[in-house]
């Protein structure tokens, strides 16, 4: 299993991985059409980096930052607990330790595997809301935060 920057190409491998994730861990059909053009938005720069995990040529995850924010990380179900997750999110800690001193991510309060794991690679947890983004039903989320110490910590030193 290989961690490379997504292209173009990889968009439509990219949204059925964040899909099956996704329909896997909030037992609802996602919109594969919205989801591929979330990707190629994200590939195509737009303030994002998109980044997959990849094993021969299956995209088995998919990782997605801006500069401050962890946006998207999902692993196909059929990869969970075999390190492609821990491996995006080492990549993610990577990117956000170049361009912020702290980053945000936000996951569902009802996802006590993905909020364990967040919490394993030291996010902290900042608050729980409730937020209407998804889907327009208002939803149980929690907002988790980061420090790292990167490039910023030298600036103005």
């Amino acid at each position: 299993m290989i961690v490379r920057e997504a292209t173009l190409a990889d968009a439509e491998a990219a949204a059925r991985a964040h899909a099956a994730s996704a329909e896997a861990v909030y037992g609802r059909p996602r919109d594969l059409a919205r989801t591929i053009e979330a990707w190629r938005e994200a590939i195509a720069g737009n303030g994002y980096s998109a980044w997959l995990a990849v094993e021969g040529e299956d995209v088995i995850g998919v990782l997605s930052v801006s500069a401050a924010e962890l946006k998207v990380l999902y692993v196909v179900p059929e990869r969970w607990g075999t390190g492609a997750g821990q491996a995006l999110i080492d990549k993610a800690h990577e990117l956000l330790a170049q361009t912020t001193l702290e980053a945000g991510l936000t996951v569902l309060a009802g996802n006590p595997r993905a909020r364990r794991f967040y919490e394993r690679n030291g996010w902290e947890l900042e608050e729980t809301l409730v937020e209407p983004h998804f889907g327009g039903v208002p939803t149980e989320v929690c907002k988790y935060g980061r420090r790292f110490r990167g490039v910023s910590d030298t600036e103005g030193a």
